[in-house]
C-alpha cells in the first residue's frame, strides 16, 4: 500500500467544526436508537449491573447469585447509581434514571467515534476525518451498544482512547500522556479484566525500554486497580474478592458451572458473518489497508478475538471492544482507499455508490434487527403495569426473550412465578402471560396484548403476551421475596454477606 499523501496544513477551527459535526452525529444516531428501542442485549445488564444499582436507591431489587456469593464487583452498579440517584431526585419514574443512564452512556461512546475522526486526519487530513468518523459514527454494532450498561461497552469506551493515545504519543510528549493512557489501560482491565493480553501489550509498547515510562504507567494503571480491589473490600469484606473469585470459579468448574455450553472455535467468525453479511469480506480487505498504519490498535483487537477464542463460553459482546478498534482501522482503510480512487480521477458518484452497496452488509441482517427488538416488548408491558397495579405481579414466562423488569416499578411491587398455588394464597395485581391456551383466574379481566414481531431468530417466541389486571383491590406485598433466589450448589460455599447493601 502506498504511503499516505502529504497532509495540506489547515485551519485548527476548520478541524474543529468538521470533528463536531461527526460527534453530534454519532450523538444523535446513539441517543435515538437508546429511545426508540430499549431493548437488552444481555441479560448481565439488568441483573448484574441495572438491578443493583435499582437496588441501592429504591432499596428493592432482584438479587442474582453473583451478588450473594462476592463474584461481581459493585463498581458499575456504583456508577449506574449515581445518574439513577439524580433522576430519582428530580422525577419519581424509574425510568427516568435509565434514561439518563443511557444518554450519558451514548455520550461515553462518543470516545471511540473522537479517535476515529482523530486517526482520519492524521493520516488523510479532513476528508479522512470525515471519511473515518462517520464510518465510527453510524457503523451498526457501535451504535447497537453504545447505551448498553455492559461491562465489554464501558471497557471499550476507555480502552479505544488509551490506544489512541499509544499510538500517537512521540518520544517528545510529556510523562502526564503517559500515565492517562496507563490509567485508561488500568481501568479497562478492571471493567474487563479478560482483555489483559491485549492490555499487556498495549503498555509494553507505550514504555517501551525506558524505566521511567513503566514507573509511571504502571503507578498510573495500578490506580483503578486498586480502588476496584478496596471496593471489593469495603463491600464483601475481602480485597480483590470479585476478580480472584471470579478466576477460580471459571477455570476450576468450568462453564457447565453457570448452565452454559461451550462454543467451537470460530463462534466469532460465524457471529461476524451474521453481522456483516458480505460487508466482512471489504471490511477485512479496509482493516488490512488501516492495520498498516495502525499496527498496535490491530494487533490488540486480532489479540482480543483470539483469546476469546480459546475461552469455551462464547458471546458476541465480549468481542465488542475489538469490533470498537477494528472500525477505525477501517475506516483509515477506507479514506486512504478513496484517497487512491481520488488521485486516479474515478468520478465521485461511482465511488459513493460502490462504498454504499459494499458497506450494507450490516443493515440487512436480520440478526441486527432481532438485537434492536431484543425485550421492547418487556419494557413495554411492564412499563404499564406500574401505573396500574400494586404489590405482586404473577408472571407466566411466555419464553427466553421476555425478562421481568421489576426495576421499573415505583411501589414496593415483587414478581412471583405463575403457579396454582401462588394464585390461591396471594392474589396478585396483574397477571402477565401468553394468551395462547391461557384461561385467567375470576376477577381477572384483559387489560392489553402486546404484539411481538416474528424473527427468524426467535422462531420460540410467542406472538402475543397479555396482561391481565385483578377486579378487586390488592393488598400490599409480603415484606419478603416469595421464593429464594437461586444459587448454584457449586457456589454455594461461597455465600457472603453484602456489606454495602446490608
Amino acid at each position: 500500500m502506498a504511503a499516505p499523501e502529504a497532509i495540506t496544513p489547515h485551519n485548527p477551527a476548520t478541524t474543529a467544526r468538521a470533528l463536531y459535526y461527526v460527534l453530534a452525529i454519532a450523538f444523535a444516531i446513539r441517543l435515538a436508537v437508546a429511545l426508540w428501542f430499549p431493548n437488552v442485549i444481555a441479560f448481565d445488564e439488568i441483573y448484574q449491573y441495572l438491578e443493583p444499582a435499582h437496588r441501592l436507591v429504591f432499596g428493592q431489587g432482584f438479587v442474582p447469585w453473583e451478588f450473594q456469593v462476592g463474584l461481581r464487583s459493585w463498581l458499575i452498579p456504583l456508577l449506574l447509581a449515581g445518574p439513577m440517584a439524580v433522576a430519582h431526585w428530580l422525577f419519581a419514574d424509574p425510568l427516568a434514571g435509565l434514561v439518563l443512564i443511557r444518554g450519558l452512556l451514548c455520550l461515553a461512546s462518543l470516545s471511540i467515534v473522537w479517535c476515529a475522526a482523530r486517526w482520519g486526519e492524521r493520516f488523510y487530513g479532513i476528508p479522512g476525518l470525515w471519511i473515518a468518523g462517520l464510518l465510527a459514527a453510524a457503523w451498526p454494532d457501535l451504535w447497537l451498544m453504545a447505551p448498553h450498561s455492559l461491562e465489554e461497552v464501558l471497557a471499550a469506551d476507555v480502552l479505544v482512547p488509551a490506544l489512541y493515545l499509544i499510538e500517537t504519543t512521540t518520544p517528545g510528549h510529556s510523562l502526564h500522556r503517559v500515565g492517562l493512557a496507563g490509567f485508561l489501560l488500568g481501568l479497562a482491565c478492571v471493567f474487563r479484566m479478560q482483555l489483559a493480553p491485549a492490555i499487556a501489550l498495549a503498555g509494553v509498547v507505550l514504555c517501551g525500554r525506558q524505566p521511567i515510562r513503566w514507573g509511571v504507567a504502571l503507578a498510573a494503571a495500578a490506580l483503578p486497580v486498586f480502588l476496584a480491589g478496596m471496593l471489593d473490600w469495603y463491600s464483601w469484606g475481602q480485597p480483590f474478592r470479585s476478580f480472584w473469585l471470579n478466576i477460580y470459579i471459571n477455570t476450576n468448574l468450568g462453564v457447565t458451572f453457570g448452565g452454559f455450553s461451550p462454543n467451537p472455535f470460530d463462534y466469532y467468525l460465524h457471529m461476524l458473518t451474521l453481522m456483516w453479511l458480505w460487508t466482512l469480506f471489504l471490511m477485512a480487505i479496509l482493516i488490512w489497508r488501516g492495520a498498516k498504519l495502525l499496527p498496535l490498535s490491530t494487533a490488540a483487537a486480532l489479540i482480543i478475538l483470539l483469546s476469546h477464542s480459546l475461552i469455551a463460553h462464547k458471546e458476541y459482546r465480549y468481542i465488542f471492544p475489538a469490533i470498537t478498534l477494528l472500525v477505525p482501522i477501517a475506516g483509515v482503510g477506507l479514506a486512504g482507499w478513496l484517497a487512491g480512487l481520488r488521485r486516479s480521477q474515478t468520478a465521485l458518484p461511482p465511488r459513493l455508490v460502490l462504498m454504499a452497496l459494499l458497506l450494507a452488509g450490516p443493515f440487512c441482517s436480520p440478526w441486527l434487527y432481532y438485537m434492536l427488538t431484543a425485550q421492547v416488548a418487556s419494557f413495554s408491558i411492564f412499563e404499564k403495569i406500574k401505573q396500574q397495579s400494586s404489590g405482586l405481579v404473577a408472571l407466566n414466562q411466555p419464553d427466553y426473550y421476555f425478562l421481568p423488569l421489576d426495576m421499573l416499578f415505583i411501589h414496593n411491587t415483587l414478581v412471583m412465578p405463575l403457579t396454582l398455588d401462588g394464585m390461591a394464597r396471594l392474589q396478585p395485581g396483574a397477571i402477565v402471560s401468553p394468551a395462547d391456551g391461557f384461561m385467567p383466574p375470576d376477577h381477572y379481566h384483559l387489560d392489553y396484548c402486546e404484539h411481538q414481531e416474528a424473527n427468524p431468530f426467535t422462531l420460540d417466541r410467542k406472538a402475543d403476551i397479555c396482561v391481565w389486571l385483578n377486579d378487586r383491590l390488592i393488598s400490599q406485598p409480603p415484606p419478603a421475596p416469595l421464593v429464594n433466589f437461586y444459587v448454584p450448589d457449586a457456589a454455594k460455599p461461597f455465600i457472603i454477606r453484602d456489606r454495602l447493601t446490608n
